[in-house]
């Protein structure tokens, strides 16, 4: 197993994709900081000022750098898979590689785990990138670099963000997953899950606007869930930019609790990996 990982990490690398949505992912943290937060700021409309500040300066950043990274890095995750899994199918060397002694499940979690970690090191090296550009911008608004504000996370506390946001791109990138192996297509792959992501917040905002039973079913979509764990991220109640992300910002008094919201995630997860691994499993490879 080490070796075939090692193997598809360097299919991964060798690939033009990873490295194009790196750089879509570092010029949307360079936006939220720069355009968002420290321009916005440098206006003279006190109405957003307060908000513009709060989305670049230290600590509220981190939590606006983690609403804006989960919503695109769900949709940039969900291309990254999409075009490993399904391109292994248009170069027909699926086939190729089982009958060279791997399992299918052995051949599935590797892909998997190949394209994951590509993906995490890819996010984790933006909110880094993110983060510094935080640090300048306030310096440069002459303002104190610290934690220490009221509510303000740990160093410990601020690896749980992270994980919270990244818990809220999982189910999105399993979806495609599952998505582009049931349909061995990049198309299905990547428009499933852009449709289900848009379809469902359409979804849930009709729900809420009805209010009583519908309002409570919501619980069941992954959006409200997710949205559920980034409110838990929250320092304080002020507002801050989260442009370009298409919702509002998450307000913990209208949504579950994030420990149910990440049961109710896991659950969706583990749903996307069982039919993926027994379409997977049945089907008929052809050369």
């Amino acid at each position: 197993m080490p070796r075939m990982l090692g193997a598809e990490l360097l299919k991964v690398r060798k690939r033009w994709m990873p490295y194009v949505l790196l750089l879509f992912m570092v010029a949307g943290a360079a936006f939220q900081m720069w355009v968002a937060g420290y321009v916005g700021w440098k206006t003279d409309d006190a109405e957003f000022r307060d908000d513009a500040l709060r989305t670049f300066s230290l600590p509220w950043s981190l939590v606006a750098l983690l609403e804006v990274g989960q919503f695109w890095g769900a949709i940039l995750v969900g291309v990254l898979v999409s075009s490993a899994v399904a391109t292994e199918h248009g170069w027909g060397t699926v086939r190729q590689a089982l009958i060279r002694g791997q399992t299918r499940s052995q051949y599935l979690t590797t892909k998997l785990l190949g394209v994951a970690l590509i993906a995490a090191v890819s996010l984790l090296l933006t909110f880094g990138i993110g983060v510094s550009f935080s640090i300048i911008a306030t310096a440069l608004a002459d303002l104190p670099i610290t934690l220490d504000v009221p509510g303000g996370p740990s160093v410990l506390e601020i690896g749980l963000m992270v994980l919270r946001a990244g818990l809220g791109i999982l189910p999105y990138g399993l979806l495609a997953f599952c998505l582009t192996v049931v349909g061995r297509s990049t198309t299905l792959g990547i428009l499933g899950t852009l449709f289900y992501m848009f379809g469902e917040a359409a979804v849930v905002a009709i729900l809420g606007s009805i209010g009583g039973a519908a309002a409570d079913a919501r619980i069941f979509f992954i959006g409200h869930n997710v949205n559920a764990l980034l409110s838990a991220n929250r320092i304080g109640s002020l507002d801050y930019n989260a442009w370009p992300t298409p919702r509002e910002l998450p307000v913990a008094s209208d949504l579950p609790d994030p420990a149910i919201a990440a049961l109710i995630i896991g659950l969706y997860c583990v749903a996307f990996l069982a039919i993926a691994f027994w379409v997977f499993r049945r089907r008929d490879i052809g050369a």
